[in-house]
């Protein structure tokens, strides 16, 4: 049997147990209090003088108990079909064990069997139904305690006897309910927060996936229209060189199916092979090389070195200036673009810069952008995106030790 469905059966027998044990224990304390209710009523008063009296000796004769044994039947046969009916069937279930106690209460006199089914009732009412939508009936509940009581012989309703004895009963049904209350809804707290963590956790781990394929398709999709550009234009005048533009399409599909292929890989968790590893800053002038072999003007600047820098602060500097390249390559194409990294007390800033096309304009901000901002913030860096001047200004700062 699966563990989730093996645990589903082990609560749903411990629920049963837990109710059948609830229906067994009312049923005794009514059966108790219905064995002593025939003394009350035929010896009247006696149990409730506040001098010393003998209790007789003699048990009441049997029609005494003849008397009771329609009601007693019904209280509790009521009491426990109400308490066995509560997990399927909330509310009719607990207002038929509410009933058993109103006839315990009205044929059989006080006593303190009672609230043993009263706590069953308002537990297992709890429980189905939780604490705001219980409220609403629990007062019902009090109501079909005090009946007990309310007529009990040689007690008024100013005696304080009678109301002590009630309070009694509402502190052992109130207190152990609230208290229960009081765990369940702790429990619900602590699952919403797991449950939000788990979403927020898959939430950044989509966002993740996202960023991902966004850099490596959007990238090597810019290429291969660049190169596929660069070959139809030269496909009569340089057979040779529209063959180098389709070669570089080729693999610049493979290479992007590869690593598509290792990201969504690592994201399942699958083992088929080890992973492609990370870009790095070293990989900065390969990526450099492949834009300039589709025809565009990239400066690179010597780059500083890389000891000391994270792995995830490379990896962010290489996606950004990747990004960078795509969009220039996109929104300027023609332009020389210039690529710089420096090494900083406090970290590595990446600047890519290029000038703006005759007729751009500003945009809303899209998803590659975006996708930077969120990598360099997660490793505690600053973007800054946008046109400054006559150009087109992308510059990062990382810091160059990992978050704990």
């Amino acid at each position: 049997m699966p563990a989730p469905r093996r645990g589903r059966s082990l609560r749903r027998m411990d629920r049963r147990v837990r109710t059948v044990a609830g229906a067994v224990g009312s049923a005794v304390a009514l059966a108790f209090a219905w064995r002593v209710a025939p003394f009350a009523q035929h010896y009247g008063d006696a149990s409730w003088r506040t001098e010393p009296t003998p209790m007789p000796m003699e048990p009441p004769p049997p029609e005494a108990y003849a008397a009771f044994a329609a009601p007693a039947i019904a209280s509790i046969a009521a009491v426990v079909a109400g308490i066995l009916l509560l997990h399927r069937r909330p509310l009719p279930g607990f207002l038929l064990g509410v009933a058993g106690l109103v006839v315990h209460g009205a044929f059989g006199g006080p006593s303190f069997g009672g609230f043993v089914p009263a706590l069953v009732l308002s537990l297992g009412l709890l429980r189905a139904r939780g604490l705001n939508r219980a409220a609403a009936w629990l007062p019902l509940l009090l109501v079909a305690l005090w009946a007990t009581w309310w007529d009990a012989p040689g007690l008024g309703l100013t005696d304080w006897r009678m109301w002590s004895s009630i309070g009694t009963q509402f502190a052992w049904v109130l207190i152990p309910t609230l208290l229960v209350a009081l765990a369940i809804g702790r429990r619900q707290t602590r699952a919403r927060e797991q449950a939000e963590a788990v979403e927020r956790a898959a939430s950044e781990e989509r966002l993740r996936l996202a960023r991902e394929i966004h850099d490596v398709v959007g990238h090597s999709l810019s290429m291969i229209s660049l190169q596929s550009g660069v070959a139809l234009r030269v496909l009569d005048a340089d057979p040779g060189q529209a063959r180098t533009s389709l070669e570089a399409i080729r693999t610049s599909s493979k290479d992007a199916l590869a690593e598509l292929r290792h990201t969504l890989g690592a994201f399942r968790g699958d083992d088929a092979g080890p992973l492609a590893p990370a870009p790095s800053l070293a990989a900065v002038p390969a990526l450099v090389d492949e834009v300039r072999a589709g025809g565009v003007r990239v400066d690179l600047a010597p780059l500083p070195d890389a000891t000391g820098i994270g792995a995830a602060a490379q990896a962010a500097a290489y996606r950004v200036v990747q990004e960078a390249l795509t969009n220039a390559i996109r929104h300027a194409p023609g332009t020389l673009v210039a690529v710089a990294a420096e090494r900083t007390p406090h970290g590595l800033d990446i600047t890519v810069t290029n000038p703006l096309a005759p007729q751009a304009h500003p945009g809303p901000e899209g998803g590659g952008l975006r996708g930077m901002r969120e990598r360099v913030g997660a490793l505690g860096g600053t973007l800054v995106a946008g046109p400054e001047g006559d150009r087109f200004l992308v510059r990062a700062h990382l810091p160059t030790r990992e978050r704990p």
